[in-house]
């Protein structure tokens, strides 16, 4: 993506992330990322799997003459890990990441030059709120700046400022993204008592971007069930108050449906649709297997080697539907793995809904069953 001439004061917005591994060693230097290379350049230079104790709001003034910064400030954040001081910031130019064995490098410096202050008591450096961790590690971090397609999001003076920025990457640490997905790696294989499979979307794009790296989908099928026979693992909405959750919910449903429609789905057909439930299974190179459905209140990824147990099974219940009700259609599909599945579901919060009525969450399959086979 370009950056955008008309956006005010962010005509020389980069789309890029610059990234100093050392701001405390004067014979290092940075790198500048682009938006594509984000998640893996900086997995490669960094141990992101650093966890963030704590993480700090921090503000100085936009000019040397400014009397105090109490409207008129930049705003950045500084977080501390085991072995590192991080700081993490956007302005006209881009966004940029530092990391630093003190603080002082990354919270009194930017870019290895010394940050704007002005000449009374009020226009100092100055932190304003912090907060801890949450058990957020820096790689999670990243994949929810890399989802929020924070880079792309071109500099705007009053839209898209570095304060707007600041909120929202403390508001991600200090209320961890709590969007629950159920992710089962060996849905096939005896789970670890220790282990859940419970996790925030950013874990299951460390875990999924782990196993599949070296898979590619070879195979692409889509199940139906009727709903009326179909056992969800989930809580479920009393027939008497399925109306309102359908009126509540209509919003969310209006562009699925007319997304369905776009496909060249006629009425009746779609009708059909909305009283199964459809799930997606992707074979790979490696002969794994991996299922992708949404459930009411969450979304559900299992791999395995074993294909019967997706079929059968969904998070580890029965599906409770004998095997000869289910309908398939099996195509060849795109030379992609899981990672982008997760890209296509939840890159600028394409399906970010909390709560989806059982009888639309089949939909959601459909639309990956489209995205992906091969035409």
């Amino acid at each position: 993506m370009s950056p955008s001439p008309s956006a005010p004061t962010g005509c020389n917005y980069t789309c890029k992330l610059y990234f100093d591994p050392r701001a405390d060693q004067s014979d290092t230097g940075g790198y500048w990322i682009t938006d594509d290379q984000l998640r893996q350049r900086l997995a490669n230079l960094i141990d992101t799997e650093e966890r963030i104790q704590n993480a700090s709001v921090y503000s100085n003034p936009l000019s040397s003459w400014q009397a105090t910064n109490a409207m008129f400030y930049h705003a950045f954040i500084v977080m501390e890990t085991n072995d590192w001081w991080w700081s993490i910031e956007k302005n006209t130019e881009g966004i940029t990441i530092q990391r630093s064995r003190d603080i002082g490098s990354v919270r009194d410096m930017y870019q290895r030059k010394r940050r704007t202050t002005g000449w009374t008591p009020l226009t100092k450096i100055r932190k304003n709120e912090t907060t801890g961790g949450g058990n957020t590690t820096i790689k999670e971090l990243i994949n929810y700046i890399w989802r929020k397609d924070c880079l792309n999001d071109v500099y705007h003076l009053l839209a898209a400022n570095c304060q707007i920025f600041a909120a929202m990457v403390f508001d991600r640490i200090k209320s961890p993204y709590n969007d629950q997905v159920y992710f089962d790696e060996a849905a096939d294989l005896p789970r670890s008592t220790t282990s859940s499979c419970y996790m925030n979307v950013d874990q299951v794009f460390n875990e999924v971007q782990r196993l599949s790296a070296s898979e590619t989908f070879t195979k692409l099928e889509i199940y139906k069930v009727p709903v009326s026979s179909w056992n969800i693992p989930d809580f479920f909405v009393p027939v008497f108050l399925l109306p309102l959750f359908l009126i509540i919910t209509a919003p969310i449903a209006a562009p699925i449906i007319a997304a369905i429609s776009a496909l060249g789905y006629t009425t009746t057909k779609i009708s059909e649709l909305f009283s199964h439930h459809l799930f997606v299974i992707f074979e790979t190179d490696e002969k794994t297997y991996w299922s992708f459905e949404r459930l009411p209140t969450r979304f559900t990824i299992q791999r395995a080697r074993n294909k019967d147990i997706l079929l059968k099974e969904c998070q580890r219940i029965s599906r409770n539907t004998l095997l000869v009700n289910l309908e398939k259609s099996d195509v060849a599909v795109r030379h992609q793995n899981m990672n982008a599945v997760l890209e296509f579901i939840w890159r600028r919060e394409r399906c970010d809904i909390f709560y989806l009525p059982a009888a639309f969450c089949g939909q959601i399959a459909l639309q990956v069953y489209d995205q992906f086979k091969r035409t």
